[in-house]
């Protein structure tokens, strides 16, 4: 799925400060790629992911990142 492929990329990333994701249908499978992701890259300061299908699974995923 897309948000595997992007999040797996970011993992990575060395460059990429911010990343806009609103209004992507992204859901609680989706998050939990960039959560995970969120969890070694260290160069993103801000994620945007407003106005998806995140249901409450998928925060926690976030907030734990």
């Amino acid at each position: 799925d897309g948000a595997a492929q992007i999040a797996e990329a970011l993992k990575v990333n060395t460059t990429l400060t911010v990343l806009l994701l609103g209004d992507n249908a992204i859901g609680d499978v989706g998050v939990k790629h960039f959560a995970d992701m969120l969890k070694v890259n260290r160069t993103l300061t801000k994620l945007a992911v407003d106005n998806n299908q995140i249901g409450e699974n998928g925060v926690v995923d976030i907030a734990e990142a």
